[in-house]
């Protein structure tokens, strides 16, 4: 009796180990890392239906945003903005991005006067 018991704690303990493990993954940790020579600020991700997720930071080059924790798994696309070091503000589309939840690492940079991106 008492292994039946602990048999059956066991498999509602995994059970709902599980469910908590696909709630923490509905949602995705998104960091951003500048590898420009340009602050990025006002990071958007913009969903179906002009959903906007708002990362307000101010990241500076060689710098990373703070990890914020939304429910924005799906595609989207990122806007920002950039400032150089004359003062001059550009908004940059990145177009579309697919988050599948969890923890992404942004990595924006420019090359050869086009802005780039890569998850790490």
């Amino acid at each position: 009796m008492k292994k039946w018991i602990l048999t059956l704690s066991s498999v509602i303990f995994l059970s709902l180990s599980a469910c908590t493990h696909l709630v923490v993954d509905s949602t995705e940790r998104l960091q951003v890392k500048n590898l420009s020579d340009q602050y990025i600020t006002d990071v958007s991700v913009v969903g179906k239906n002009d959903t906007v997720v708002w990362i307000p930071d101010t990241v500076a080059p060689g710098e990373l945003s703070f990890v914020h924790e939304q429910d924005f798994v799906g595609s989207f696309h990122i806007i920002f903005k950039t400032m150089d070091s004359t003062g001059t503000w550009e908004f940059v589309d990145m177009g579309k991005i697919d988050f599948d939840g969890g923890s992404e690492l942004l990595k924006i940079s420019k090359k050869y006067g086009e802005w780039d991106h890569e998850f790490e």
